[in-house]
């Protein structure tokens, strides 16, 4: 009448187990995002400045602001900054750019140069550029525990501005 049950082993029984400590790493690893929103919502509003503000064609633009949150490896949890910039696309110029920052101390004044490197140089125009805070999880020992490399959507935490002029 009805199929016969599934036998269930020592095989369902490890698989439970794995899927509990799956459930368990996830709700972990929300436990800093939820816990670390008022310290975001406070960078969102972060005040960035570049130096200059205008520039030639082949001029590096230093980009500063304060770190609303410490980054590198804390825990389980890796944050880092990347500044990015960009105008119309040309050819034979240099129209985006993006550049990491080193790992700070929440409060620390972080710096990132912007330049069109090499021989390149860049597009003449305004350039619309973003500070972006990327956060992932990262998990270490035991191996045999399954681990979500989950990274969290990264966010814009700033906007800045330069102009680059032809000569």
């Amino acid at each position: 009448m009805y199929p016969p049950r599934p036998r269930r082993g020592r095989l369902a029984g490890e698989m439970r187990r794995r899927v509990a400590a799956m459930i368990a790493v996830l709700g972990i690893a929300g436990i800093p995002a939820v816990s670390d929103a008022a310290q975001r919502s406070a960078a969102a509003a972060m005040h960035v400045a570049v130096k200059p503000a205008t520039g030639s064609t082949k001029s590096h633009f230093a980009v500063s602001f304060r770190a609303g949150v410490k980054t590198g490896l804390s825990g389980s949890l890796d944050r880092s900054y990347r500044v990015t910039a960009g105008t119309t696309k040309r050819a034979g110029c240099k129209s985006s750019v993006s550049a990491p920052t080193p790992a700070s101390a929440q409060g620390a004044t972080v710096k990132a140069t912007l330049s069109p490197g090499g021989q390149s140089v860049w597009c003449a125009g305004s350039y619309h550029g973003q500070v972006w805070l990327y956060q992932s999880v990262r998990c270490g020992p035991p191996a045999d525990i399954a681990c979500p490399q989950i990274e969290i959507r990264p966010e814009v935490v700033g906007t800045f501005g330069f102009r680059v002029t032809r000569g």
